[in-house]
């Protein structure tokens, strides 16, 4: 198997994945979205909150406001020390008093680590008003994408399948191919259909449907285009090798299994 890269800014990445197989492009889609940690908002102690909305609407909007930390440096709290207590090995407290009138922003938040901060400082959480304060303590910890959305650091992972299309030599060169497919696949050159761009083909069948003769042909590859776009806390890339890392973690754990 071999990745090619076809974009990548950071944020958004399109690659083809070759000579692969579907369970495995699978597994890697689901690992990206639930096997790398990332660090969210877990739970909200509000001291004080004369806003117009209540203090469970409030920690939904911040527990999901993406944060960006390193990661490497805490523990996931089933496996720290403090047995999931919640300590600074594997917690971050960010803190928020602020009076009206004012619009609160994700930026507003401060953090307890430096490294461990909103993605984004633009995300509004509340309007407060003249007379109004919110004093608020929010307490993040790592956690994986099968826990809940808020822990995913994709939110866009799929990928199709390329297709190789053909036309063989009893095409009688009518045309309805390349005037009913929506992707431009064939064009007409020399008075002949010829494909031009089976990169884009979604094997969706209409050109099967009107070629007269049977002359089209459509086979899977074991190619697969993958469009893959980062929340924000780490690098697409970096989310690629380690939801790897996370299915050759839990294959090495399987065969340990089989063998006992």
């Amino acid at each position: 198997m071999e990745v090619e890269i076809l974009k990548d800014d950071g944020i958004t990445a399109v690659f083809i994945l070759r000579n692969s197989y579907p369970a495995f492009a699978n597994a890697w889609r689901r690992a990206m979205k639930s096997l790398v940690p990332v660090m969210a908002v877990d739970y909200v102690d509000f001291y004080l909150n004369s806003s117009y909305l209540y203090d469970e609407i409030l920690a939904h909007r911040i527990g999901l406001i993406p944060l960006k930390t390193n990661v490497d440096k805490f523990n996931l709290q089933s496996e720290c020390v403090c047995g999931g207590e919640g300590c600074p090995n594997c917690q971050v407290s960010l803190r928020l008093n602020i009076e009206g009138p004012k619009v609160v922003y994700s930026g507003d938040l401060i953090s307890d680590d430096p490294e461990t901060k909103p993605v984004y400082d633009n995300i509004p959480i509340v309007e407060l008003y003249k007379g109004q304060q919110l004093m608020l303590e929010a307490v993040a910890r790592l956690g994986f994408g099968k826990e809940h959305a808020k822990f995913q650091p994709v939110s866009v992972c799929y990928y199709r399948i390329l297709a190789k299309v053909s036309v063989t030599d009893n095409c009688n060169n009518c045309g309805k191919c390349v005037e009913i497919c929506p992707k431009k696949v064939f064009e007409v050159k020399n008075g002949k259909i010829t494909v031009v761009n089976d990169f884009e083909c979604t094997m969706c069948g209409d050109c099967l449907d009107v070629c007269e003769n049977g002359a089209i042909r459509i086979e899977e590859t074991n190619d697969f285009l993958f469009t893959v776009e980062s929340v924000g806390q780490m690098e697409v890339r970096e989310v690629m090798k380690r939801a790897l890392k996370a299915i050759k973690d839990k294959a090495e754990e399987m065969n340990s299994l089989i063998e006992i």
